[in-house]
């Protein structure tokens, strides 16, 4: 229906614009706009609508332009050579278009397949990375058990946490990404914290995340991913000791860059400028330089914030 309406609708438009041209061109160039019917035709509906453009155009221009105006002033085989010539014209035009939508259907056919195939082929390596993930967390854990000593038990414990965090910011990418290097940092940062919730948390802590809704480079999002694990469990390990309280995650563009803050209502913790040895530590330290980052960190017997400041989020 639509390629009819539009091959009937276009060329009375055109036909009805050249008769209103006629007190001012008079006998020539009368299919000059049937031409220009057929092409926006086939453009907008296809050739077969071009066809019904041109078909329709060259009537209506025969009867209501060339035969009022030319029927006393050229002979009869001049006004049918006319209407020859400008047919086959407009036919090569129809069928050069023809071609060329046929050979970019068939590239958009060709292309939408290959999307499919690489579709496929990504979900089965999403699938298998996050087995291969699950296979390392599950020997870390089983590692754990086997651990004689509480310190070591604890360090593959966390080792295994280090791990999850790396793993749901892969699971974040591809199809649940804007594209294959890109992560929705929000939603990512948000299953995050209900991870630690789920695992670490007791209902004497409350964690809070508020993060806009962003979009950062694969590798940020994986750097803040270990930070955001490694300072919410140290605040959950560290910050309440003696009573419950709160840690809030927080994520707000900042310009170009963002704003990731992690505060929590603990007993503080001392803030030293020297050389940490804690691995969580050296690991946050380590990322926050690769990602160029400021970090600024404040606190009292009323609580501990971090504040840090990504000037770009590629």
């Amino acid at each position: 229906m639509v390629e009819i309406g539009i091959g009937v609708a276009v060329p009375l438009l055109v036909v009805l614009f050249r008769m209103l041209l006629t007190p001012f061109s008079g006998d020539r160039a009368p299919y000059a706009f049937v031409f220009a019917g057929v092409v926006v035709a086939c453009v907008l509906a296809g050739w077969r609508s071009g066809l019904i453009a041109l078909v329709l155009g060259q009537f209506l221009t025969w009867f209501l332009v060339v035969e009022p105006l030319m029927r006393s002033i050229n002979p009869e085989h001049a006004r049918v050579g006319g209407l020859v010539i400008a047919t086959t014209a407009e036919l090569m035009i129809l069928l050069v278009i023809a071609l060329y939508q046929r050979e970019v259907d068939k590239a958009w056919s060709s292309q939408e397949n290959q999307m499919h195939l690489l579709s496929d082929a990504l979900r089965e390596i999403d699938h298998r990375t996050k087995n291969n993930y699950q296979t390392v967390v599950a020997l870390i854990l089983l590692q754990a058990q086997k651990a004689q000593t509480p310190d070591v038990k604890r360090a593959l414990a966390e080792a295994a946490d280090r791990v999850r965090a790396v793993s749901l910011a892969s699971d974040q990418l591809a199809l649940r990404s804007e594209d294959l290097g890109s992560i929705r940092l929000g939603d990512h940062l948000r299953e995050l914290c209900n991870q630690i919730r789920r695992g670490l948390t007791g209902d004497e802590v409350l964690l809070e995340c508020e993060v806009d809704d962003l979009t950062a480079h694969s590798d940020m999002a994986i750097h803040l991913s270990i930070i955001v694990n490694e300072l919410v469990t140290n605040a959950l390990k560290h910050a309440f000791t003696d009573r419950g309280g709160e840690i809030r995650v927080t994520c707000k563009p900042d310009g170009d860059g963002l704003e990731l803050q992690i505060a929590d209502n603990g007993s503080g913790m001392k803030v030293s400028t020297g050389k940490r040895s804690g691995l969580g530590t050296r690991l946050v330290e380590r990322f926050i330089k690769e990602l160029g980052a400021n970090h600024e960190v404040s606190s009292t017997d009323k609580g501990t914030t971090h504040r840090i400041r990504l000037n770009s989020l590629t």
